[in-house]
């Protein structure tokens, strides 16, 4: 599996879902508990950098639509 940065910041919303989709395909064939600990955090990283990702777009979208720039954060996600 290639290495990635930290958070997956410097990839494509595209590039970090084929990321978590290897990671999904590593925890199948997860030898030790260490392992798939370690692949969970990169998945979580992953995760939350795909979510600040569609937030900014979404954000961009808004702004493009003459819509409110911020949006109030009720706690929910998709």
């Amino acid at each position: 599996m290639a290495e990635l940065d930290k958070n997956g910041a410097d990839m494509t919303i595209e590039e970090t879902f084929a990321a978590l989709d290897d990671l999904i395909g590593a925890w199948r064939a997860e030898s030790s508990l260490e392992d798939a600990f370690k692949n969970y955090e990169e998945g979580m990283r992953l995760v939350k950098s795909c979510n600040e990702k569609i937030e900014k777009i979404e954000k961009q979208i808004m702004v493009l639509g003459g819509g409110p720039a911020e949006e109030e954060d009720d706690g929910t996600q998709f």
